[in-house]
């Protein structure tokens, strides 16, 4: 798919951005696009296409693909959650009605969370979008493929990200209780519980008491109510740090990494869609490479560039309902770099408590990966996470400047590994 017809004329600022700027000049002229740059919107292409100019123009082969997916991560959400709540009510009687519902809603959101199919959400109408693959092929044989993955959509809004909630919500839980701090692996969780409940009383085994019930539906009730108000709130954020500073980075180390790799390695930076809506880009890209075997797991390295500023670079653990530990030769090379700078504050390890990043879809289906994020300690997400003031005046130019020698580094010692 070309870039032909896409989106609508340049401006002087993107048309000026063709040649290099700093990592938040560019952030900048992408931000000033325009303040709805969601899945599937003319927006989101054209960040893409901007990007992928500049790529073109330092010698990448560029590769367009489109996809079909829902546009909202939180509708989804909404629908799950408060189905789920809604089946309480209905089993009490009905109690195989309730059983049922509650039984599909947590198969659904259990295969979805870990990036294997789509029940519910496939009844949801689709829209198109696409990723953007620029790659520098091999000097000759190719022994070794690098994938940077960065997503230029835009996040919705709510009380769900305001700071006060994100620090409860990413608080260590007391010894033991780990589970809890992964809140939609235990809404889940309940939901499945409510559907045996509800099976033992529709067989005349047990019938759970009401307070019981009502109890065990608060982590869905709760999940229904504060995706619900992002739904009506509609409102986007700028994103220039979630995620125009993963996509800075990207093409900046196409800039460092230029004359830098060894012959035999092809580099890919892919400009993703759809990732905010539930990393549905990466999703359909990891699916195509499976099934054409363009890219295999045992030749391929996926990493993840996603908010790096506004908080301290760390590697991200993925899993929403149980942890996925990283590959052990990453942790290692990580561990590496570490110790190749001892005077620079490590890069440690952090477990994600809910949601995802564009390198889940590839690490479930075997792909070596990780995502590189910045996580300010104090509320357990950036800062800035998903909130209005996401903006490039807000971007801490030191700590993207340190997280993008950071990944320059780490790129390079995998390379040659």
């Amino acid at each position: 798919m070309g870039t032909a017809g896409y989106a609508r004329p340049m401006t002087a600022a993107a048309l000026a951005s063709t040649s290099r700027q700093t990592p938040i000049e560019r952030v900048r002229t992408l931000e000033e696009l325009g303040p709805r740059r969601v899945t599937g919107t003319p927006l989101e292409k054209e960040a893409q296409a901007l990007l992928g100019r500049e790529l073109e123009g330092l010698g990448y082969q560029l590769d367009w693909r489109a996809f079909r997916w829902t546009q909202s991560l939180y509708a989804n959400l909404m629908v799950h959650f408060g189905l789920a709540a809604l089946a309480t009510g209905i089993g009490l009687t009905a109690p195989f009605v309730g059983a049922a519902i509650h039984a599909l809603v947590a198969v659904s959101y259990a295969l979805e969370s870990n990036r294997r199919a789509l029940l519910i959400r496939s009844l949801f109408p689709s829209i198109t979008s696409q990723n953007l693959l620029a790659t520098r092929p091999a000097k000759g044989t190719r022994r070794k493929r690098i994938v940077l993955i960065a997503h230029a959509d835009a996040a919705y809004t709510g009380v769900l990200f305001h700071p006060s909630i994100l620090k409860v919500a990413t608080a260590q839980p007391p010894p033991g209780l780990g589970f809890f701090k992964k809140q939609l692996g235990m809404a889940t969780t309940t939901v499945a519980v409510m559907a045996v409940l509800e099976a033992l009383a529709g067989a005349g085994v047990w019938s759970a008491p009401t307070w019981l019930r009502g109890v065990i539906t608060i982590p869905a009730t709760l999940t229904f109510l504060l995706n619900l108000d992002v739904v009506l709130r509609n409102r986007v954020v700028p994103g220039a740090g979630d995620n125009l500073s993963g996509c800075t980075g990207s093409v900046e180390l196409a800039y460092r990494l230029d004359g830098k790799l060894p012959d035999d390695v092809e580099l890919v930076i892919v400009i993703s869609g759809a990732e905010e809506a539930g990393t549905g880009g990466a999703l359909r890209l990891a699916e195509q490479m499976m099934k054409t075997k363009e890219w295999t797991p045992a030749d391929t390295i996926v990493l993840g560039l996603d908010t790096l500023s506004n908080g301290t670079l760390r590697v991200l653990e993925e899993g929403e309902f149980w942890r996925l530990p990283i590959a052990p030769s990453l942790l290692d090379a990580v561990k590496a770099e570490n110790e190749a700078r001892p005077d620079l504050l490590p890069v440690t390890t952090y477990v994600i408590p809910t949601g995802a990043s564009d390198a889940l879809p590839f690490r479930v289906r075997g792909f070596t990966t990780v995502t590189l994020t910045c996580i300010d300690p104090v509320i357990g997400a950036p800062r800035h996470y998903h909130w209005p003031t996401d903006t490039w005046r807000n971007l801490d130019a030191g700590e993207l400047e340190r997280s993008i020698e950071f990944a320059e580094r780490l790129i390079l010692r995998l390379s040659r590994s």
